[in-house]
C-alpha cells in the first residue's frame, strides 16, 4: 500500500513505513548485487572472442574502448547506489524511533 492509496484522513503507522524503508534498501542492495555481475560480464567480455575489434586509425569507439566506457559508467553507479544505500541507513536513524502510542488500557 502507498501512501496514496491511503484515506487522506487515516494516519499511517510509523512501524510499517519503517518497514517499507527497509524492503526499498533490500531491493536496492539486490540493484547493487546485479550491477556487480552485470559489470563482471562486461569485463570478461573482451576475452570472449565475441567482440570484433574495428580496425583503422579512425575507429575511435572500438569495442575496447566501448566495454571501458560502460565500467566506467557503472562504477559510477556503483558509487551513487553505495550513497543511496547510505542515505537508507541514516534516515533509519530517525525513522527507526518513531512510534504511534500506546493506547491498550
Amino acid at each position: 500500500m502507498t501512501h496514496s492509496d491511503a484515506e487522506p484522513d487515516t494516519p499511517v503507522d510509523p512501524l510499517t513505513l519503517e518497514a517499507r524503508r527497509a524492503r526499498l534498501r533490500d531491493r536496492l542492495r539486490e540493484v547493487r548485487t546485479e550491477l556487480d555481475d552485470l559489470a563482471a560480464a562486461y569485463r570478461d567480455l573482451p576475452d570472449s572472442g565475441l567482440l570484433l575489434d574495428s580496425p583503422g586509425i579512425g575507429a575511435l569507439l572500438t569495442p575496447g574502448r566501448c566495454v571501458a566506457g560502460a565500467l566506467e559508467i557503472f562504477d559510477e553507479i556503483a558509487i551513487e547506489l553505495d550513497a543511496a544505500d547510505d542515505a537508507f541507513g541514516r534516515a533509519e536513524q530517525y525513522t527507526g524511533r518513531l512510534r504511534t502510542p500506546d493506547l491498550e488500557l
